[in-house]
């Protein structure tokens, strides 16, 4: 993408010091001092805003109506500068934080200006909003994302956007028309995903410190970089939209998950799962809750934990609070079990089939951790979001997979003329995945009791996926208890 430069440095506060003038001069910097809120030319071309506070001029300066200027600001891509005396530093970190700003207005002290303008001199150029572009499908999207997207597009005359199937994030495949290409107007699709912008700004850092080097570039998407952006509240990430292909689930579902399994593991996941095996101190010693703090359920956001309680009664009285279970899960002893990188939030959606070849998606969450958490992950997305069985069905044979013995050891192969045979292979196969890994036979049953407590704080879209995510409560309870009691009966025998 050929990015217009962007020339222009806005200032509020008096007037700027000749230092300041000459070092714009220099840097061919035009430098406006504004009296207004942001014209267009000020958000196409301005490239960085100063906010210059006298001293004790905090509370005066720093107004409702300059939140909205430095918020649009942002939104444009122009980043922003206040400078003010040492004592009221406190006083405008306060108010950053109040207005959410904290983490992208820099605050430097007065008289720095100039030595911040060759800073500003050095920002990559951030593309502009183009106002031309044409866009459909972007109904739900809010004011700030069609900022971002028009401005991720600015080398477009048109894009319509597809809405996928996803979770809190919002995913399209986007079909755009270039202008002044060499090639011609029609590129191949796009991928366009918004989230909360410290999750983009996570989860693009993910892609650049964990997946270059170390995921397949033909098992990932492939980002386009000019078109990432970030903005004060939302954030935006696209690249390479993967055609032809279908979702994990549906592959396992109709019987073909072997092969993709196989290259998921054994390729998209290859260079991360093999890191746990070249030193020892990837090997931990302790109770398996101590590296995993994000899956802890009172880790989780008041609307999970207020589901987690509802799900408790649901699921019946006989079941624990889940601050109970996991003060279970704490007081078992140590266990070994071997660490790495794991995706964090591995489901049957978050990974694409195209032929046999596994592309995993969505990279916000990776994290370090017990090497079964990913199996787990899977494991467990894979029974709740099956569509082969229902009802009565689908519970019996839930209950039959999330037994502690079945997930301690490999069970009897499905019969092939089970409506289930088709799940229960691939879920096999995943938790053989899980026990070449573990050292600890109770490691596994412990993992998969966190992802079902994770599913069951989560709302589902149906009333048959309400009753699974219930039912995953249940199965969690007894799973917890059945390893504590286990436990519990060997540490006696060895006292004894």
């Amino acid at each position: 993408m050929h990015l217009t430069r962007r020339s222009r440095l806005l200032w509020i506060g008096g007037t700027p010091e000749p230092i300041c003038i000459a070092e714009c001069a220099s840097r061919e910097l035009t430098l406006d001092v504004l009296g207004a809120p942001l014209s267009l030319i000020h958000r196409t071309q301005g490239r960085a805003i100063i906010i210059a506070l006298d001293d004790r001029a905090a509370d005066a300066r720093l107004t409702d109506e300059l939140r909205i200027l430095l918020k649009d600001a942002a939104c444009h891509g122009i980043k922003g500068f206040i400078t003010c005396s040492y004592a009221d530093s406190p006083k405008v970190a306060e108010i950053l934080k109040a207005w959410r700003m904290r983490d992208i207005i820099d605050v430097k002290l007065r008289g720095q200006e100039a030595s911040i303008i060759e800073t500003i001199a050095r920002i990559e150029h951030e593309p502009p909003v183009s106002e031309s572009l044409v866009i459909t499908g972007a109904d739900s999207l809010t004011d700030e994302e069609l900022i971002l997207l028009k401005r991720a597009f600015c080398d477009c005359s048109s894009v319509k956007l597809v809405k996928q199937t996803t979770g809190s994030a919002k995913v399209y495949c986007a079909f755009a028309s270039l202008l002044n290409s060499r090639v011609g107007p029609v590129p191949l699709p796009f991928f366009v995903k918004f989230d909360k912008a410290q999750k983009i700004i996570r989860e693009l850092t993910n892609y650049r410190e964990c997946t270059t080097l170390h995921v397949p570039f033909n098992q990932r998407p492939n980002l386009d970089h000019d078109r990432c952006l970030v903005g004060p509240t939302r954030g935006v990430i696209a690249g390479n939209f993967i055609e032809q292909s279908e979702a994990l689930q549906e592959v396992v579902d109709r019987g073909a998950g072997r092969a993709p399994l196989h290259s998921l593991f054994e390729g998209a996941l290859r260079g991360w799962r093999r890191q746990a095996f070249y030193a020892p101190n990837y090997v931990l010693d302790a109770n398996i809750l101590q590296r995993m703090r994000l899956a802890r359920p009172t880790s989780y956001s008041p609307f999970r934990k207020a589901r987690l309680r509802r799900r408790r009664t649901q699921a019946g009285q006989h079941c624990y609070e889940f601050e109970a279970l996991e003060s279970l899960l704490a007081s078992l002893p140590p266990m070994k079990h071997r660490l790495g990188l794991t995706h964090g939030d591995l489901h049957g959606q978050n990974v694409r089939v195209a032929g046999n070849e596994a592309i995993m998606l969505d990279f916000a969450s990776i994290d370090d951790g017990p090497l079964t958490v990913d199996p787990a992950a899977l494991d467990v997305s894979l029974m709740i979001d099956t569509r082969i069985i229902n009802g009565d069905d689908w519970i019996k044979v839930a209950e039959e997979a999330y037994t502690v013995e079945a997930l301690m050891a490999p069970a009897i192969p499905p019969r092939p003329e089970q409506p289930s045979a088709n799940l229960l292979d691939a879920i096999q196969y995943v938790r053989q995945m899980a026990f070449s890994v573990q050292l600890t036979p109770c490691e596994y049953p412990c993992v998969v009791a966190l992802q079902l407590l994770r599913k069951a704080s989560y709302a589902g879209p149906d009333e048959e996926q309400e009753r699974r995510r219930r039912f995953a409560y249940r199965l969690a309870d007894r799973i917890i208890k059945e390893v504590a009691r286990r436990t519990s009966a060997v540490t006696q025998h060895n006292v004894a």
